[in-house]
């Protein structure tokens, strides 16, 4: 009866250190590979497109605009990137 405690008490440790240290790298590796992914070459176009789209909709073009934004949402979906627009 004894040991059942001493290894049940053994295993409500482990699995609270193993949730412990799940919070705290979890996030941090999901991070690095969210930064990995914002600079690829796609994510990296889709923010100079949604930059293109501005300065068109600052010349008043708007339909170059909702072109080149269109452009910039496929390759935001595309690459998973970090939303900006």
């Amino acid at each position: 009866m004894f040991w059942k405690k001493i290894i049940a008490t053994l295993l409500v440790v482990l699995l609270f250190s193993v949730l412990v240290a799940a919070f705290i790298y979890v996030p941090k590796y999901l991070d690095e590979e969210q930064r990995a992914r914002d600079n690829t070459k796609g994510c990296k176009q889709y923010r100079e497109f949604l930059l293109t789209a501005e300065n068109w909709n600052k010349l008043g073009d708007t339909d170059q605009a909702k072109g080149v934004y269109n452009i910039a949402v496929d390759l935001f979906r595309k690459g998973k990137c970090t939303r900006v627009h």
